[in-house]
């Protein structure tokens, strides 16, 4: 019997039992040989706050420095398939790219976000200062850090196709697949599943829990108390207008982590957030990336924000939202404002077109069904054997 060969993960942040399920693990473990190696540790450790669990898989292993690392991977990526979540966005991390393309493996690059981004026409002009040096960046890279590059990258939908085009040499080949929250879909589309009257809530952690602001060192400019109250009276109000129940999709960072403070007598769920959005009649959501469900599910969908984020003083978050609402058609909701049946009401029609442009854009690059990692198995996987 022939030794399977070894798919190495490279993940830059804490590895939990959610990413191996969203990076269909399960299914390429049946084929391949796989390690995970979770660098945060050595990478940025004063990120590890924001999460509230990790995978205990044998599968996995945590590196507390590069060195440690590259011992290990040094030993074990002869011949092997190394899926790469590093990009070179600073001396350290061009050293580990450096490190992966020495070692002679085949690297695949990954592209699969599945969510609309700021834009620059709505932000501040630090921002818009950032955007152009993120452009220049851009630049720099694809023409002369390429030999940092992976030669393989995969990517779903129409703008991670794009990004690809400006993020890597013309050289590089794209494999058209779909983000990992519409690969889930797939899968999931054939079970039947039977609808509540019920609405879910997918939460982000904001503004109750650390979350992506540590890695950036920036400070959260809304407190619990400016949001979970009138959060909750929205909530109440989404209710008796609608004769539903508002149910909380815990965010899976903040797994384990007490949400009764937040969220009071409302029921939260955690693991199940696509078989929650489709068993939902209403979805609510400021940011998630899980909104790809709503689109994917032809959920009706409504979005929040507060006071404070309407006037700006996160700029940044007003962006996101916006946008999403520009892009979904879904309608903004103020969380410190009330609003009659009729209002709420008429936010549950869907414009199926931008549902439709949606998920070319962000969530889909391919024609058919086929879910990830059976477009990794054959497209890249097989093809090289």
């Amino acid at each position: 019997m022939s030794q399977k060969q070894k798919l190495i993960v490279v993940w830059p942040y804490r590895f939990r039992d959610f990413d191996w399920q969203r990076f269909e693990l399960e299914f390429l473990s049946q084929h391949l040989e796989v390690h995970v190696h979770d660098l945060i540790d050595a990478l940025t450790p004063e990120f590890s706050a924001a999460y509230a669990n990790q995978s205990e898989s044998a599968h996995v292993t945590r590196f507390s420095s590069l060195k440690e690392w590259r011992r290990e991977f040094q030993n074990i990526s002869k011949g092997a398939i190394v899926f790469s979540h590093i990009k070179p966005t600073n001396l350290t991390l061009f050293r580990v790219c450096i490190s992966l393309m020495e070692s002679k493996a085949q690297i695949v690059g990954f592209i699969v976000g599945g969510a609309v981004v700021p834009s620059s026409t709505t932000i501040s002009e630090s921002e818009k200062l950032n955007q152009l040096i993120k452009t220049l960046y851009h630049f720099f890279r694809r023409n002369i850090l390429w030999f940092a590059l992976p030669k393989l990258v995969v990517s779903g939908g129409s703008e991670s196709d794009r990004m690809a085009r400006q993020d890597f040499p013309k050289t590089t080949k794209i494999i058209a697949a779909n983000s990992s929250d519409y690969s889930q879909f797939l899968r999931l589309n054939s079970t039947e599943i039977m609808t509540e009257q019920a609405a879910v809530y997918l939460d982000t952690g904001f503004p109750g829990f650390p979350r992506d602001e540590l890695r950036t060192g920036t400070t959260e400019k809304i407190s619990a108390e400016n949001w979970y109250p009138n959060l909750s009276k929205f909530f109440s109000q989404v209710e008796d207008s609608l004769n539903v129940r508002v149910d909380i999709a815990v965010h899976p960072k903040h797994l384990g982590r007490d949400h009764r403070p937040l969220f009071a007598e409302r029921r939260t769920i955690h693991g199940q957030t696509a078989s929650l959005v489709a068993s939902r009649e209403l979805v609510i959501a400021t940011n998630s990336t899980a909104i790809s469900y709503a689109i994917s599910y032809n959920k009706p969908l409504l979005l929040v924000w507060s006071d404070l984020i309407e006037s700006g003083i996160d700029p940044r978050k007003r962006s996101f939202i916006l946008n999403f609402s520009l892009a979904t058609g879904a309608t903004i909701f103020n969380i410190d404002r009330e609003y009659s049946g009729q209002e709420l009401r008429a936010a549950l029609v869907i414009n199926h077109e931008k549902y439709e442009s949606y998920k070319q854009k962000y969530l889909t690059s391919r024609t058919d069904s086929k879910p990830n990692y059976q477009v990794i198995l054959e497209e890249i996987i097989n093809s090289h054997h």
